[in-house]
């Protein structure tokens, strides 16, 4: 365990993944963040390239395995807090809607 104020840091996505395997298992990883990486034909390198594109599920990987290791670590909580705060504020970002669409009119002048 990292001795600094940050649990994940210096841990590769591999790492992360092959002790959640050891840990959990790939079924109950499906099952816990259903993620179909996990529950169809779970391979590690296929895994490790969906999460390396796909930030919003490699943040839940990182909190299974925030909870799963490190829940003892006093900083913990707030890296949890800290990547619950990024995704939300991704979300904002991407859902503002467009205005939506109006049909010109045609006026005689």
């Amino acid at each position: 365990m990292n001795k600094g104020n940050e649990p994940l840091h210096g841990i590769k996505l591999e790492q992360i993944l092959t002790e959640l395997e050891k840990e959990v298992g790939w079924d109950k990883m499906g099952e816990l963040l259903n993620i179909r990486c996990f529950t169809n034909k779970p391979r590690l390198k296929s895994s490790l390239k969906f999460l390396r594109t796909t930030p919003w599920a490699r943040s839940r990987v990182e909190i299974l395995y925030l909870k799963t290791f490190c829940s003892k670590h006093k900083a913990t909580g707030n890296v949890i807090r800290g990547i619950l705060s990024q995704k939300t504020a991704a979300v904002e970002k991407t859902s503002s809607k467009p205005a939506p669409f109006v049909w010109p009119t045609l006026e005689d002048k």
